[in-house]
C-alpha cells in the first residue's frame, strides 16, 4: 500500500502564536472590528453588535483576554456585580499584524 502524503517531524507543523489564535474564529474577529469601531463596550452592547448571545461573547472575549488581544477595566475575580467594559489593549490597535 502506498500512501499520497507526507509526514511531517512534529516540529515542521506550523502552530499559531497567541495573536494568531486570538483571531482564529469569525466572531473574535466580528468583536475585535466592534472594539475598534467603538471604543470600550459592555458585552450586552459588544453582543448587540455583533449578533450573536451574550454567553458566546463573553467566551470569545475570555479567550481574546487571555491572548493579551482585549482587557477589561476589572478584574476576572472582581466582576461579581460589576459590569465591565472591554477594550483592545493598546498594543492591538487596528493595523496590528498577526
Amino acid at each position: 500500500m502506498t500512501t499520497d502524503f507526507e509526514l511531517k517531524k512534529p516540529l515542521a507543523v506550523h502552530r499559531p502564536g497567541r495573536s494568531e489564535k486570538g483571531r482564529s474564529t469569525p466572531i473574535r474577529t466580528e468583536i475585535i472590528d466592534y472594539l475598534a469601531r467603538n471604543g470600550a463596550s459592555k458585552v450586552a452592547d459588544i453582543s448587540n453588535g455583533v449578533g450573536s448571545s451574550r454567553d458566546c461573547v463573553r467566551y470569545h472575549l475570555a479567550a481574546l483576554e487571555t491572548a493579551s488581544i482585549v482587557r477589561s477595566d476589572t478584574s476576572p475575580g472582581a466582576r461579581g456585580g460589576f459590569t465591565p467594559f472591554y477594550a483592545l489593549a493598546p498594543e492591538k490597535r487596528p493595523g496590528w499584524k498577526v
